[in-house]
């Protein structure tokens, strides 16, 4: 059963130590975090790229839309922290 467990454990960290297609578009250069709290793609950016910048950026307008009326602040505000915690300020 510990055997068991420990697969279980090294399988989920092997998984979250892959790097994410957005993490892989930064690191190329492709998309770029904005202190609005979105991302915007290059304009050299392949299509599919582009479409994972309009996809992230989609998600989060409506995270932030729920944390925002959540908290009882405004979706601006949201964004902009989000942005503060991704870049480590």
């Amino acid at each position: 059963m510990s055997r068991l467990i420990l697969c279980v454990v090294l399988l989920f960290s092997a998984a979250m130590l892959q790097a994410s297609p957005l993490d892989d578009a930064r690191n190329a250069g492709q998309i770029v975090e904005q202190p609005n709290g979105y991302v915007t793609a290059s304009s050299s950016a392949p299509a599919e790229i582009k479409a994972l910048a309009v996809d992230v950026n989609e998600r989060r307008a409506e995270a932030y839309a729920r944390i925002a009326k959540k908290n009882g602040i405004s979706v601006e505000q949201v964004a902009a922290e989000s942005y503060k915690k991704r870049i480590g300020g």
